[in-house]
């Protein structure tokens, strides 16, 4: 379980990492624009940066709600204690999965601050050296060059261990330089008993994903067959 660091009567500081001077400025963009390491940003699940430290290559993400929610309540979470928080629970089963020795990013911290009884959290893990993701990868036309059964085989460790994936796309699935397949984002995901049901709703959310990409994107082609190594590759 991250080390929790009570910072006042609203803020806590939870470390993974206790290796790094981790502090609350870390999770402040202009804490490391300042020292020229901000690398950039984007949007995915929360609004996300990159950053280049001397302590380390590491991604900062802000957790954000989505749906119609967000129209009016883009960051704020009810509180209903520390272990319940998002990157309370994130940081949790990072460091349990790192324990377990599966590809995942390295958890390093999160903090979270309580108002008027919500709140808003940041996450922070470590990069994935050389490693882009499925979505891009598809996206420049490169399908035949990824290995399928391998990525049906790392899903399979993942199940094996009862992770669930709540939001298992192509934009989650990451492989790096060495063709190594790793999971990220796992915001909202858990582990649990092993049955047949959850392991199968993970695949077809991952199979609507590339399905729906297909349809933005030419050169963004999974064939029947590439599917068919993927499972192959998760049924051993």
């Amino acid at each position: 379980m991250p080390d929790t660091h009570i910072i006042d009567a609203h803020t806590v500081l939870l470390t993974s990492d206790t290796s790094l001077p981790i502090d609350t400025n870390w999770f402040t963009p202009d804490y490391w624009k300042k020292q020229g390491a901000l690398a950039g940003t984007a949007q995915g699940r929360g609004a996300v940066w990159f950053i280049l430290s001397n302590y380390g290559h590491f991604v900062m993400r802000r957790y954000r709600r989505g749906g119609l929610v967000a129209k009016f309540n883009k960051s704020y979470f009810l509180f209903s204690g520390l272990k319940n928080t998002r990157p309370w629970l994130e940081l949790s089963l990072l460091e349990t999965m790192q324990d377990m020795g599966l590809p995942i990013p390295r958890p390093i911290g999160g903090i979270y601050s309580v108002k008027k009884g919500y709140y808003k959290a940041t996450l922070i893990t470590e990069t994935i050296n050389c490693a882009r993701d499925l979505f891009d990868i598809l996206k420049d036309g490169f399908s035949s060059e990824i290995d399928w059964h391998d990525i049906g085989r790392v899903i399979r460790q993942f199940h094996d261990h009862g992770i669930h994936h709540s939001d298992l796309n192509c934009h989650n699935i990451m492989i790096d330089d060495n063709k190594k397949v790793w999971l990220i984002d796992f915001d909202k995901c858990d582990q649990r008993p092993i049955n047949e049901e959850w392991p199968q709703k993970n695949l077809d959310r991952l199979k609507r994903s590339i399905n729906k990409e297909s349809k933005k994107h030419t050169h963004f082609t999974v064939s029947d067959e590439q599917w068919h190594d993927l499972l192959e590759g998760y049924r051993g």
